[in-house]
């Protein structure tokens, strides 16, 4: 395993690099656009309505225009396989504006891999409301050959990275993104998770001829169900869930699970990040 910053990793005409869909987000702008159009053109629901809902939905595209235009950005990539390995990329292509400095790409060598799979998980989580809200999620799963406390160090001081100050005209803010695209829940497996293109099988494919592929598998988990637990597996499954990027899920379940107030279940759950023994 190799760290290094995004800008040193080699640019070879024969990787495969899979990206988040640009395609898709400009059929997303373009359809939002449309409706918009539509509604003010045809005046629905209403004559004044029409402008009224077509404001809100303009806003909130301009409120998630980072989700589109980061897209176009460089540091928009997840992973590049090469001939003797595959580089991954730690940071989430949301956060590009935290300092380039940092070294947030990973080389895995071909030969520190074991198995390579596919796997589909169905997640149950709760909402804001208490109920439950489900969510199948695909991982490219790595089972790695070495010591897994190195690359689980590496993942932890990613995510314990603070943001930097934006400057805006109406002040600064720092904004951090929880996603995390690389995660190791289960040492050795490394999960990447899967919302780029090409599809999963392309990644696959090329590591066939290195790397055993396993079956892939089918997976369910519940985060919604933690009373029964002990204390110990209930913090464990509230720190997965907040590696996932489902932070207010987990901060929701400690309120209710230990009595806490918002402040309090926000800082037991940060806590639980820096806990890396567990």
């Amino acid at each position: 395993m190799r760290l290094m910053r995004e800008i040193e990793v080699p640019q070879r005409p024969g990787d495969l690099v899979f990206r988040a869909s640009r395609v898709h987000a400009v059929l997303f702008v373009l359809i939002c656009v449309g409706a918009c159009a539509a509604m003010i053109g045809y005046r629905w629901p209403g004559p004044r309505a029409a402008y009224y809902v077509s404001g809100v939905l303009l806003f909130f595209l301009w409120l998630g225009r980072r989700f589109v235009l980061n897209r176009f950005h460089p540091s928009n990539w997840l992973v590049r396989a090469a001939d003797d390995g595959l580089f991954l990329h730690l940071r989430s292509y949301l956060n590009d504006r935290m300092p380039t400095e940092d070294p947030t790409v990973m080389f895995l060598a071909y030969s520190e891999m074991r198995t390579a799979r596919l796997v589909r998980e169905w997640v149950t989580t709760p909402d804001l409301n208490g109920r439950s809200q489900s969510q199948i999620i695909h991982y490219v799963e790595l089972e790695l050959a070495g010591d897994p406390k190195a690359v689980a160090d590496v993942l932890a001081d990613e995510r314990a990275r603070p943001a930097m100050p934006e400057r805006h005209w109406y002040g600064s803010s720092t904004t951090v993104f929880c996603d995390y695209p690389v995660l190791m829940e289960s040492p050795p497996f490394l999960r990447l998770r899967w919302q780029v293109v090409p599809r999963a099988s392309a990644l696959l494919d090329r590591l066939r001829r290195q790397v055993q592929i396993a079956e892939p598998i089918k997976l369910g988990v519940n985060f919604t169900n933690l009373g029964g637990l002990s204390r110990a597996e209930q913090e464990k499954r509230l720190r997965d869930l907040d590696h996932r990027g489902e932070t207010i899920a987990a901060v929701y379940l400690a309120r209710r699970l230990y009595g806490l107030d918002l402040g309090g279940a926000s800082d037991f759950v940060k806590g639980l990040q820096g806990d890396r023994s567990q």
